[in-house]
């Protein structure tokens, strides 16, 4: 999850005050996220059924190739579960190439749950853009709460459909190593999500998914949808 509460709060309020000044001197977007889950599945674990959160981040261009992102997000469940997650993040974002993108994550993260914990999660990825829409990414992660180590691969594609959509869909595998105890092949997993421009500042994402579990276990192959609602400044 890329999502919002105190933290999101803090760099709102930031954000507002200097805005006017920055945005004709330095190359700076804000986006504020309201999203809507039937199930939160990360990682090819169930942290919650439906969950609510916001999500507020900002990136700033460093230079024609580098950008750098930041932000945070608040998550709770809804009805009768009581997960509660937040988090904040930044990274690096590299154009190594006009193909080929690298990218750094740290991301903080506080978790209310008698399962999860909470930790420091630091993680890499490269992505290929191999083929017209299509690209080619994989990745790793370390987490201190899951104390274990995450991979993943998959493949990623992208289409406008016109002036103001665009659809999005994604499958890939994971891996893990100590992760929450688990090891070996992780899940599959799949999604598709369309993008609705309403006009330059706001605009509507619906989504659906899958993560099928590998291995034997407590975990089974789940369905979940939802809705993003996304503002931009």
């Amino acid at each position: 999850m890329k999502a919002t509460r105190p933290v999101a709060a803090c760099l709102l309020a930031s954000s507002a005050i200097s805005l006017a000044e920055l945005e004709n001197e330095i190359p700076l977007g804000i986006e504020v996220v309201t999203g809507y889950r039937s199930e939160y599945i990360q990682r090819g674990f169930k942290r919650s059924g439906r969950f609510l959160d916001v999500q507020a981040g900002a990136e700033l261009a460093l230079a024609n190739d580098l950008m750098l992102g930041f932000g945070g997000w608040f998550g709770t469940a809804t009805g009768s579960a009581s997960y509660e997650e937040a988090a904040a993040f930044a990274n690096l974002q590299w154009a190594v190439s006009d193909t080929l993108i690298a990218d750094i994550e740290s991301t903080w993260l506080a978790i209310d749950d008698p399962f999860f914990e909470s930790g420091l999660d630091l993680a890499a990825s490269l992505s290929w853009n191999f083929h017209d829409d299509l690209d080619l990414a994989a990745g790793s992660a370390w987490n201190t709460g899951a104390d274990g180590l995450h991979l993943f691969t998959e493949i990623r594609w992208s289409k406008t459909l016109h002036s103001s959509g665009f659809i999005n869909a994604e499958t890939g595998l994971s891996w893990v190593d100590s992760y929450y105890g688990r090891d070996g092949f992780n899940d599959a997993y799949a999604s598709l999500s369309y993008t609705q421009v309403i006009n330059s500042r706001v605009s509507l994402t619906p989504f659906a998914g899958t993560s099928v579990p590998l291995q034997s276990g407590p975990q089974t192959t789940r369905l979940f949808g939802g809705l993003w609602f996304e503002v931009n400044f």
